[in-house]
């Protein structure tokens, strides 16, 4: 099968929060083959939620510039100072923005990928935390496996520092806005831990591998309504023209 040179670069690199579906019920092998061999078709989730995300990460980086500590509203034990990429890992630059990678040799993955913030703890261990907009509902405890290996993923690429703690921190949106007249919307910070299980990873990589290399697509799981949905959606269509 020929590839061009995006495809080579989806079956070479893979980030943690991508490896992490692979551990979903809803994981469905068939699109992880075709996304992996021709490209995802366009996501359509909401940009505001990236930008909610990235205004965490500034009012963080902000307060420890201005004021060498950690913003109010995110109460973390024991945090020393924040940790730059370049300062726990090999770091790759791409599309502006850099990330930390490493090359698992077995499966011939490199993990990139960028945690939203590192602290070094008091005790010189690493404490790495994710963002997510949004309230720590059933659903979201639906998603936890996910979160849990793409931090662990973040785990393994901070090789350059023992890691003790790994959290996530869900921006809640409150109930009532602050002024009636204006729209300021506040925020709550609720933390959850998540369990160091760096031994995931490797599993997971080997998984991911086994499905690419694959000479044609696997089988999808029953009522996907993923990428497969749009994938029987335009074979069908095909069909039909070639019948009429």
């Amino acid at each position: 099968m020929a590839n061009s040179d995006n495809s080579n670069a989806r079956l070479k690199y893979i980030g943690p929060k991508d490896l992490g579906n692979l551990i979903l019920p809803t994981f469905c092998p068939r699109c992880f083959w075709y996304e992996r061999h021709y490209g995802p078709f366009p996501a359509r989730f909401p940009g505001i939620f990236t930008v909610l995300d990235g205004v965490s990460k500034k009012s963080v980086y902000r307060s420890f510039q201005t004021r060498k500590k950690l913003p109010d509203w995110l109460n973390l034990p024991s945090v020393k100072r924040r940790v730059s990429l370049d300062e726990i890992g090999a770091v790759q630059n791409f599309q502006n923005r850099k990330y930390l990678i490493a090359l698992h040799k077995r499966s011939g993955w490199y993990l990139r990928g960028a945690p939203d913030s590192v602290f070094e703890l008091e005790n010189g261990t690493l404490h790495i935390v994710d963002f997510k907009t949004a309230r720590f509902t059933s659903k979201q405890d639906e998603l936890y496996p996910l979160y849990e290996v793409q931090l662990n993923g973040y785990l393994l690429l901070s090789s350059k520092y023992p890691v003790s703690k790994l959290s996530l921190v869900y921006c809640e949106p409150k109930q009532e806005l602050k002024d009636d007249i204006k729209f300021n919307l506040e925020f709550e910070a609720k933390i959850i831990d998540v369990d160091l299980k760096p031994n995931i990873i490797p599993e997971l990589l080997m998984k991911a591998r086994e499905i690419v290399d694959l000479e044609k697509p696997p089988e999808a799981i029953p009522n996907c309504h993923g990428t497969c949905y749009y994938i029987d959606k335009i074979i069908d269509n095909e069909i039909k023209k070639k019948e009429s």
